[in-house]
Protein backbone atom coordinates (compact mmCIF):
# COMPACT_ATOMS: atom_id res chain seq x y z
CA UNK A 1 0.00 0.00 0.00
CA UNK A 2 1.34 3.66 -0.92
CA UNK A 3 1.67 6.41 1.69
CA UNK A 4 -1.10 7.90 -0.22
CA UNK A 5 -3.61 5.48 0.20
CA UNK A 6 -2.87 5.09 3.84
CA UNK A 7 -3.28 8.68 4.51
CA UNK A 8 -6.29 8.91 2.46
CA UNK A 9 -7.79 5.50 4.44
CA UNK A 10 -6.84 7.70 7.41
CA UNK A 11 -8.56 10.95 6.77
CA UNK A 12 -11.64 8.85 5.35
CA UNK A 13 -11.65 7.10 8.71
CA UNK A 14 -11.64 10.27 10.38
CA UNK A 15 -13.96 11.97 8.32
CA UNK A 16 -16.54 9.03 9.26
CA UNK A 17 -15.95 9.81 12.82
CA UNK A 18 -16.69 13.32 12.49
CA UNK A 19 -19.96 12.94 10.42
CA UNK A 20 -20.85 10.13 13.28
CA UNK A 21 -20.33 12.68 16.00
CA UNK A 22 -22.71 15.00 14.11
CA UNK A 23 -25.01 12.25 13.34
CA UNK A 24 -25.25 11.85 17.53
CA UNK A 25 -25.39 15.16 18.22
CA UNK A 26 -28.42 15.74 15.64
CA UNK A 27 -30.17 12.81 17.62
CA UNK A 28 -29.64 14.45 20.80
CA UNK A 29 -30.98 17.77 19.74
CA UNK A 30 -33.93 15.73 17.89
CA UNK A 31 -34.69 13.86 21.15
CA UNK A 32 -34.87 16.85 23.28
CA UNK A 33 -37.20 18.38 20.97
CA UNK A 34 -39.25 15.48 20.47
CA UNK A 35 -39.39 13.90 23.72
CA UNK A 36 -38.60 10.94 22.43
CA UNK A 37 -35.14 9.17 22.23
CA UNK A 38 -34.11 8.86 18.62
CA UNK A 39 -30.33 7.35 17.66
CA UNK A 40 -28.94 8.36 14.37
CA UNK A 41 -25.40 6.86 14.85
CA UNK A 42 -22.83 4.32 16.51
CA UNK A 43 -21.13 4.79 19.79
CA UNK A 44 -18.33 7.34 20.07
CA UNK A 45 -16.67 5.29 23.58
CA UNK A 46 -17.67 2.79 24.95
CA UNK A 47 -16.46 0.76 27.88
CA UNK A 48 -15.17 -2.71 27.72
CA UNK A 49 -14.48 -5.15 30.64
CA UNK A 50 -11.35 -7.27 30.14
CA UNK A 51 -12.12 -9.66 33.41
CA UNK A 52 -15.05 -10.16 35.98
CA UNK A 53 -12.45 -11.44 38.28
CA UNK A 54 -10.51 -9.30 40.77
CA UNK A 55 -8.13 -9.42 43.59
CA UNK A 56 -9.53 -7.34 46.42
CA UNK A 57 -12.83 -7.64 48.17
CA UNK A 58 -14.37 -3.88 48.08
CA UNK A 59 -17.65 -4.14 50.74
CA UNK A 60 -19.63 -2.20 47.48
CA UNK A 61 -18.33 -4.41 44.38
CA UNK A 62 -19.95 -6.89 42.79
CA UNK A 63 -16.77 -8.37 41.70
CA UNK A 64 -15.26 -8.55 45.06
CA UNK A 65 -18.38 -9.68 46.69
CA UNK A 66 -18.27 -12.41 44.18
CA UNK A 67 -22.46 -11.51 43.57
CA UNK A 68 -21.98 -11.43 40.26
CA UNK A 69 -24.93 -12.76 38.19
CA UNK A 70 -22.95 -14.01 35.46
CA UNK A 71 -19.65 -16.06 35.09
CA UNK A 72 -16.59 -15.00 36.37
CA UNK A 73 -14.26 -14.93 33.38
CA UNK A 74 -12.14 -13.10 30.82
CA UNK A 75 -12.29 -11.37 27.46
CA UNK A 76 -10.91 -13.31 24.70
CA UNK A 77 -8.67 -11.41 21.60
CA UNK A 78 -11.24 -12.52 19.12
CA UNK A 79 -14.26 -11.25 21.00
CA UNK A 80 -11.89 -7.81 21.57
CA UNK A 81 -11.21 -7.71 18.06
CA UNK A 82 -14.61 -8.50 16.55
CA UNK A 83 -15.99 -5.52 18.70
CA UNK A 84 -13.00 -2.99 17.53
CA UNK A 85 -13.55 -4.40 14.32
CA UNK A 86 -17.16 -3.78 13.94
CA UNK A 87 -16.95 -0.07 15.53
CA UNK A 88 -13.75 1.24 14.88
CA UNK A 89 -14.65 3.63 11.44
CA UNK A 90 -16.78 5.93 14.10
CA UNK A 91 -15.39 4.83 17.78
CA UNK A 92 -12.75 6.85 19.39
CA UNK A 93 -12.32 6.09 23.19
CA UNK A 94 -12.19 2.92 24.64
CA UNK A 95 -12.25 2.42 28.59
CA UNK A 96 -11.25 -1.12 29.21
CA UNK A 97 -12.44 -1.61 32.54
CA UNK A 98 -15.90 -1.97 34.30
CA UNK A 99 -15.82 -4.19 38.07
CA UNK A 100 -13.00 -6.57 37.86
CA UNK A 101 -9.58 -5.64 37.91
CA UNK A 102 -8.10 -5.03 34.24
CA UNK A 103 -4.65 -6.33 34.81
CA UNK A 104 -5.44 -10.00 35.75
CA UNK A 105 -6.40 -10.52 32.37
CA UNK A 106 -2.80 -11.87 30.30
CA UNK A 107 -4.19 -10.15 27.45
CA UNK A 108 -5.01 -6.61 28.33
CA UNK A 109 -1.81 -5.45 26.89
CA UNK A 110 -3.01 -6.99 23.24
CA UNK A 111 -6.52 -5.79 23.50
CA UNK A 112 -4.61 -1.65 24.06
CA UNK A 113 -2.38 -2.52 21.08
CA UNK A 114 -5.21 -3.43 18.91
CA UNK A 115 -7.18 -0.75 19.56
CA UNK A 116 -4.57 1.80 18.77
CA UNK A 117 -3.99 -0.01 15.74
CA UNK A 118 -7.18 1.31 14.61
CA UNK A 119 -6.38 4.79 16.13
CA UNK A 120 -8.37 4.53 19.25
CA UNK A 121 -7.82 6.39 22.86
CA UNK A 122 -7.49 3.94 25.42
CA UNK A 123 -7.86 3.77 29.11
CA UNK A 124 -8.24 2.00 32.35
CA UNK A 125 -8.56 1.73 36.02
CA UNK A 126 -6.73 -0.68 38.28
CA UNK A 127 -6.35 -0.70 41.95
CA UNK A 128 -2.57 -0.38 41.52
CA UNK A 129 -1.77 -4.40 42.99
CA UNK A 130 0.14 -5.55 39.81
CA UNK A 131 2.01 -2.42 38.38
CA UNK A 132 5.09 -4.52 39.01
CA UNK A 133 8.00 -3.92 36.30
CA UNK A 134 7.17 -6.31 33.48
CA UNK A 135 3.25 -4.61 33.94
CA UNK A 136 4.50 -0.84 33.70
CA UNK A 137 6.74 -1.71 30.90
CA UNK A 138 3.89 -3.95 29.13
CA UNK A 139 1.57 -0.70 29.63
CA UNK A 140 3.96 2.03 27.99
CA UNK A 141 4.57 -0.56 25.19
CA UNK A 142 0.82 -1.14 24.33
CA UNK A 143 -0.28 2.40 23.91
CA UNK A 144 -2.33 3.26 26.83
CA UNK A 145 -2.90 6.64 27.23
CA UNK A 146 -4.78 7.12 30.58
CA UNK A 147 -4.31 4.73 33.34
CA UNK A 148 -6.58 5.26 36.21
CA UNK A 149 -5.02 4.03 39.74
CA UNK A 150 -7.07 3.60 43.01
CA UNK A 151 -6.32 5.06 46.08
CA UNK A 152 -9.03 5.11 48.78
CA UNK A 153 -6.73 6.05 51.77
CA UNK A 154 -3.80 7.91 52.93
CA UNK A 155 -2.45 4.80 54.91
CA UNK A 156 -2.82 1.03 55.27
CA UNK A 157 -5.33 1.50 58.73
CA UNK A 158 -7.95 3.84 56.06
CA UNK A 159 -7.14 2.31 53.13
CA UNK A 160 -8.04 -1.31 54.13
CA UNK A 161 -11.54 0.28 55.02
CA UNK A 162 -12.88 -0.17 51.37
CA UNK A 163 -9.56 -1.95 49.55
CA UNK A 164 -10.29 -5.19 51.86
CA UNK A 165 -7.30 -7.68 51.20
CA UNK A 166 -5.28 -4.68 49.75
CA UNK A 167 -1.91 -3.42 50.77
CA UNK A 168 -1.64 0.45 50.49
CA UNK A 169 2.49 -0.11 49.95
CA UNK A 170 1.67 -2.27 46.94
CA UNK A 171 -0.04 0.54 45.24
CA UNK A 172 2.16 3.00 46.12
CA UNK A 173 5.39 1.30 44.98
CA UNK A 174 3.12 0.26 41.31
CA UNK A 175 2.97 4.32 40.84
CA UNK A 176 6.50 4.88 41.85
CA UNK A 177 7.38 1.85 39.09
CA UNK A 178 4.81 3.34 36.55
CA UNK A 179 6.68 7.00 36.92
CA UNK A 180 10.16 4.75 36.96
CA UNK A 181 9.42 2.91 33.69
CA UNK A 182 7.77 6.38 32.14
CA UNK A 183 11.20 8.68 32.87
CA UNK A 184 13.18 5.41 31.72
CA UNK A 185 11.50 4.85 28.05
CA UNK A 186 11.02 8.49 27.88
CA UNK A 187 7.20 8.17 27.59
CA UNK A 188 4.62 11.29 28.28
CA UNK A 189 1.87 7.97 28.67
CA UNK A 190 0.02 7.04 30.43
CA UNK A 191 -1.23 10.05 31.68
CA UNK A 192 -1.72 8.84 35.18
CA UNK A 193 -4.58 9.73 37.31
CA UNK A 194 -4.41 8.94 41.05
Amino acid sequence: MKIKEIKAIYKSITLLKVLNFINLYYSFILSRIRKKAQIHGMPMAISIEPTTACNLQCPECPSGLKSFSRKTGNLTKELNAKIIDELAPTLNYINYYFQGEPYINPNLFDFIKYANSKKIFCSTSTNGHFLNDDNCKKTIHSGLRRLIISIDGNDQSSYEQYRRKGEFKKVIDGVKNMNKWKAKLRSTYPHTIL
